[in-house]
């Protein structure tokens, strides 16, 4: 029997098979590719540009708030002329100078709220010769205010020399719901925009660590 020849007598159950040849193993497991980690320098520079965008509108309605119109004055010298101002509490706008002669007297304006039951609201208005000029920013609840205010410019009309040679100011100053609108806009979007900025110095210390953790390429 030539060697290495296997045999078996017929009908005997089967033994183990032997293998000659080379056992080989599971097949190795392939390795996943090396990833890039995330950068967390890129992720605090997105998060930077992102209190950037929220401050930014928190600011601009500061703006417009702290720059609103509320108060209106009119001063007026004995016999005149008149200056008629309008002030936020950043800067101040002249609507206009009158002489007396231009001034024709005041009224008070009445509105009804478009709220079913409101009651009315009143708004005292200088009457010129180029027009009439609102004395409230905004309409008054009390009557008896608005009238005072036309009352004073009435008198002034009828006796532009009167009051012992003296000028005198009226005003309504409506300035304080903006101004306390306009700072806590305003502090919110400056906490906004610090929070960015570190973010932003936090993103360039990263970058920097990234950089030199970064293994040096191969020469080719």
């Amino acid at each position: 029997m030539p060697l290495g020849a296997h045999w078996r007598i017929p009908g005997a159950p089967l033994g183990p098979q032997v293998y000659d040849g080379a056992v080989t193993g599971p097949a190795a497991q392939e390795r996943p590719s090396d990833e890039v980690p995330p950068s967390r320098g890129r992720a605090a520079t997105i998060g930077a540009v992102a209190f950037v965008l929220l401050g930014v509108p928190f600011l601009v309605f500061s703006g417009m708030m702290l720059t609103l119109k509320a108060r209106v004055e009119l001063q007026c010298n004995s016999g005149g002329p008149c200056a008629l101002f309008q002030r936020s509490l950043l800067r101040t706008e002249l609507v206009g100078m009158f002489a007396a002669q231009e001034i024709t007297g005041a009224s008070v304006e009445r509105n009804r709220s478009s709220k079913k039951g409101a009651a009315s609201v009143y708004r005292p208005l200088l009457e010129t010769s180029r027009g009439n000029f609102p004395l409230s920013s905004r309409w008054l609840d009390d009557e008896a205010q608005a009238e005072n205010t036309a009352r004073v410019v009435k008198r002034f009309h009828a006796n532009p020399f009167g009051g012992g040679g003296k000028g005198f100011m009226i005003f309504h100053d409506h300035r304080r719901g903006p101004l306390i609108v306009g700072i806590s806009f305003g502090v919110v979007g400056v906490v906004l925009l610090g929070v960015s900025v570190w973010l932003a110095f936090k993103a360039r210390r990263l970058f920097r660590a990234e950089r030199a953790a970064r293994p040096p390429s191969s020469p080719a």
